[in-house]
């Protein structure tokens, strides 16, 4: 399969302290991208030597106060160089966020802010705005998440990275016996006990699911086709929602007595 990611070499991904940097890390990872986050200053020179230009790798790094090495200075003599090596390969991202929004978060999850040793959460918030301005220039894209979900964050940086098309989410169809229980990975269950039972037909009761008279049998129960038509047009509905919200992957399993015609 061809890496949709193939033009964009490298991200970086920065922000202020709880406007959703490794949010976006975890997007871009599940779009296809190497994610690292919290990599020290001195060794992103390294990294990218050995995956991108030598390993043909698509790199997510995130940045913040806590990495080795920061500092706006710091952060700009890096993107000064991998713009100059990787040209349009190399987007940094900045995630912000209003400070009304990041107080709630804080509150809501009850973490720490970094700088919540030497302020209340009031005054850390506005000094790591303050000193994260200076990097917010450096930025190619900059996005506010105050007020978005996560679906919504993920739309807006890969729209703006031009990865607006999400790659197709994987759908396992497996098919199972009730005698044996549930499969634990199963997300979604469609009970299939309603159908007419090959097993009351002599002449079909030794056969699987997998021979055409099995499945010539089923095709002439009328509800059954009638039931798998509205499950159908069901999931039509779901896996376009699922997979626009970046949903990882589904498994749908398929439920009968016995589990030999299924």
């Amino acid at each position: 399969m061809l890496n949709p990611i193939s033009s964009i070499k490298l991200v970086l991904v920065t922000g202020v302290s709880g406007a959703g940097h490794s949010t976006a890390l975890k997007i871009l990872e599940d779009y296809g991208f190497t994610a690292v986050d919290n990599l020290p200053l001195a060794l992103v020179d390294p990294l990218i030597a050995l995956e991108v230009e030598t390993g043909g790798r698509s790199i997510a790094i995130g940045l913040d106060a806590r990495t080795s090495g920061f500092g706006a200075d710091a952060v700009a003599r890096l993107v000064k160089n991998l713009a100059k090596r990787l040209g349009d390969g190399f987007k940094m991202v900045f995630i912000n966020a209003g400070h009304v929004d990041l107080m709630r978060r804080y509150n809501a999850t009850r973490r720490q802010h970094p700088l919540g040793h030497d302020y209340d959460l009031d005054a850390a918030v506005r000094a790591d705005m303050a000193r994260m301005a200076d990097v917010e220039a450096l930025a190619d894209i900059i996005i506010d998440s105050s007020g978005l979900a996560p679906s919504d964050l993920r739309g807006a940086l890969l729209g703006a990275l031009g990865l607006d098309k999400a790659p197709p989410m994987p759908v396992h169809i497996v098919s199972f016996s009730y005698r044996h229980g549930l499969p634990e990975t199963a997300d979604q269950v469609i009970d299939m006990r309603f159908a007419k039972n090959p097993h009351w037909d002599d002449g079909l009761r030794d056969r699987t699911g997998l021979d055409s008279k099995v499945a010539e049998f089923l095709a002439k129960d009328e509800m059954a086709i009638e039931v798998l038509d509205q499950v159908k047009s069901m999931l039509a509905l779901m896996l376009s929602r699922m997979n626009s919200d970046g949903r990882a992957h589904l498994t749908l399993a398929f439920g009968c007595t016995g589990g030999k015609h299924r």
